[in-house]
Formats: structure tokens, C-alpha cells, sequence
């Protein structure tokens, strides 16, 4: 098991519960940059500097967008407090540890002179590796997959639920590279679009419930017209 590997765990699901636990919206916006570019390190070894590249500057473009949308707006921290949000991802990427490893428990003998499954106490076989660096990535998935489904289910639109909308689609990515392996550079442009993408939909969402909401409540506050009494009619 690699220890580097773990701190990027760690950093990945520590930005994104300061990210959906914070009531600053500049301590979220740099919280969510900090797990969207840890999580482009998640991978062992490195792929080349161009996708790096294009990487990094899709996490940093996703939480210059998400900083733009909560600047003005309503500030919607979560009910829970950061303490129950960092339960859950810790919840959230056991499960993911125990779905990856299953996974790769099964698919082992399907290989042709592959090992069996893995026991406790015997020695590690050849693959460890890659399947320490699977878990890992499954578990940060998960992990942002279980705090990031609640703010994009079950709060109004805003920048809480475009934060949710990020975290819940770079957690389907990171479950995807777990299980499926390493994507292609077509794939990995694509996978940086989907991020951007997601970050500007909820961005657009979050800036129509800003705009509708004063229009709102100037409505509701306007009393309405008192018809004129005819003149001669006195009041009783």
C-alpha cells in the first residue's frame, strides 16, 4: 500500500467535506479545488504531463465557476455540521474498500492461471498493487458519493447542490478509473469536459434561483390594492 496514495484519499475527501460543511463560500470553493485536484493525482504511477495538465485545469476551472456562483448567493451549509459529514465519507470509502477488494476477489480465478482468491495470512501475490491503487480509487468514489448525493437530491437549487452536482460526478469518475482501469486520452478530455460541464449547469441553476428569488419576495410583500368606496357610501 502506498502512503502517498492514502494522503490523496485522505485530501480528496477532506476538501469536499469542507466543501459542502463550510458556511464561507471561499473556504468551499477552495475546498472543492483541493479534492478535485487531489483526485486527478489519484493514480499510480503518473500519467503523462499533458494529461495531468488537463487534469488540473479542468479542477481549477470547475472551482473558479463553482466561487463565481456562490459569490452573492444564499449560503446553504449543511445541516449536518462537518463532523457528520466526515462520518459519512469515512463510511462511504470503507464501503468502497470492501467493493473493490470483493471485486478483485472475484475476479481472480476467471484469469487463466491466475491466483485464487485471497486468504487471510498468506503471502501477497503478484497484482497487489494494482489492486491496493483500485481500492483506493474506489473508495475516494465512494466516499465523495456518499456526501455529495444529499446536497444534489435534497437541498434547493443554489451553490450547495452545484457543489453536489461536482462531487457526485467526479465521484462516478473515480468509481469508473477504480473498477475499469486507467482511461485513454480521448477519454480523459472528455472525463475534464464532464467536470466543467457539470460545474456550469449548476452554476446556471444556482444564478436563476438567485434571480427569481427577489422577484419572489418583492411579490409577497407588495399588499394588495384596496378597492376605492363609491363616493356617497359611508363606512360603517
Amino acid at each position: 500500500m502506498s502512503l502517498a496514495l492514502v494522503a490523496i484519499v485522505l485530501a480528496i475527501c477532506a476538501g469536499a467535506v469542507v466543501a459542502v460543511s463550510t458556511r464561507d463560500s471561499g473556504a468551499a470553493a477552495i475546498g472543492l479545488a483541493v479534492s478535485l485536484v487531489a483526485a486527478a493525482l489519484l493514480v499510480e504511477p503518473l500519467p503523462s504531463a499533458a494529461i495531468l495538465g488537463v487534469r488540473i485545469m479542468a479542477a481549477l476551472l470547475v472551482a473558479t465557476i463553482i466561487r463565481a456562483a456562490l459569490r452573492g448567493g444564499p449560503r446553504q451549509p449543511s445541516p449536518l455540521g462537518w463532523p457528520a459529514e466526515a462520518l459519512l465519507a469515512t463510511a462511504g470509502a470503507i464501503a468502497g474498500v470492501g467493493l473493490a477488494v470483493g471485486l478483485a476477489a472475484l475476479a481472480a480465478p476467471a484469469s487463466p492461471g491466475g491466483p485464487g482468491p485471497i486468504t487471510p495470512g498468506a503471502p501477497p501475490v503478484h497484482g497487489s498493487v494494482v489492486i491496493t491503487t483500485m481500492a483506493l480509487t474506489v473508495a475516494a468514489g465512494t466516499g465523495l458519493l456518499a456526501i455529495g448525493i444529499a446536497p444534489l437530491v435534497h437541498v434547493r437549487p443554489g451553490g450547495r447542490r452545484a457543489i453536489g452536482l461536482v462531487l457526485v460526478t467526479q465521484a462516478v469518475l473515480l468509481i469508473r478509473i477504480g473498477i475499469a482501469g486507467p482511461a485513454v486520452e480521448l477519454e480523459e478530455i472528455a472525463r475534464a469536459a464532464l467536470l466543467v460541464v457539470s460545474a456550469a449547469t449548476g452554476a446556471a441553476l444556482a444564478a436563476a434561483t438567485a434571480q427569481a428569488r427577489p422577484s419572489a419576495s418583492s411579490s409577497d410583500d407588495t399588499e394588495p390594492a384596496v378597492p376605492d368606496r363609491p363616493r356617497g357610501v359611508v363606512a360603517r
